[in-house]
C-alpha cells in the first residue's frame, strides 16, 4: 500500500462504526491493496489452533498439496473488525522480514464452523496466511531440542530476536510468543 492512501485508513478506532471499518476493508480488497481469495478455493480445512478471537485452519489451496492458513473470528462487532484492520496494518508493516509468517491475503465465508446460527448470511472476513508446516518452535523443540547442535539453537534464538526486533521496531508488541 502506497504511503498516499494512509488518509483513507481510520485512525482513531473509537470513533469508527463496524460499517466504516467494514467499507475500508472492501476498499482495500477493491484497490488490490491486498489479495482476495474466494473461499471456495480452499478445501479440507483442518482446525490447527484458536485463541481470544478465533480459529486458524490450515486449506489446502485449490485443491493442491499446498497449504494456508486461515484465520477465523469468532464474532464481527466491532471489537473484532477494529482487530481485523489492526492486524491488516501490523502484517503491511513487517511483511517484508522472512521470520514472520506472511500475510497472503482475505477471504470472505458466509458461514462459520463455530457459530450455532448457520442461516447467518452476514460477511466473515478471514485472513489468508503463509502456513507454518513445521507447528509451532515450542513443539519442534519439544522434538528436536537434543540433537540441535549449538550452532542450530543460536541461529534460530537470532532469527527470533530479530523478528522481535523488526516488530518493535514498528510499535508492535507480541504478546503470545
Amino acid at each position: 500500500m502506497s504511503n498516499n492512501t494512509e488518509s483513507n485508513v481510520p485512525t482513531k478506532f473509537a470513533e469508527n462504526t463496524n460499517d466504516e471499518w467494514v467499507n475500508w476493508i472492501e476498499e482495500a480488497i477493491a484497490k488490490d491493496y491486498f489479495k482476495y481469495y474466494e473461499f471456495n478455493i480452499f478445501s479440507n480445512l483442518q482446525e490447527i489452533s484458536f485463541g481470544g478471537f478465533g480459529k486458524v485452519y490450515r486449506a489446502n489451496w485449490r485443491g493442491s498439496h499446498n497449504y494456508l492458513a486461515l484465520k477465523s473470528f469468532f464474532s464481527f462487532n466491532d471489537a473484532t473488525i477494529k482487530e481485523i484492520v489492526k492486524e491488516l496494518k501490523i502484517q503491511r508493516e513487517v511483511d517484508f522480514h522472512e521470520n514472520i509468517i506472511h500475510f497472503c491475503g482475505v477471504t470472505i465465508a458466509c458461514f462459520s464452523y463455530f457459530e450455532e446460527n448457520q442461516n447467518d448470511n452476514s460477511k466473515k472476513y478471514w485472513l489468508v496466511m503463509e502456513y507454518a508446516d513445521s507447528g509451532t518452535l515450542q513443539e519442534y523443540l519439544k522434538i528436536c531440542f537434543d540433537n540441535l547442535t549449538w550452532d542450530n539453537k543460536f541461529d534460530m534464538a537470532f532469527q527470533l530476536a530479530n523478528a522481535i526486533l523488526c516488530l518493535h521496531d514498528k510499535g508492535i508488541i507480541h504478546r503470545d510468543l
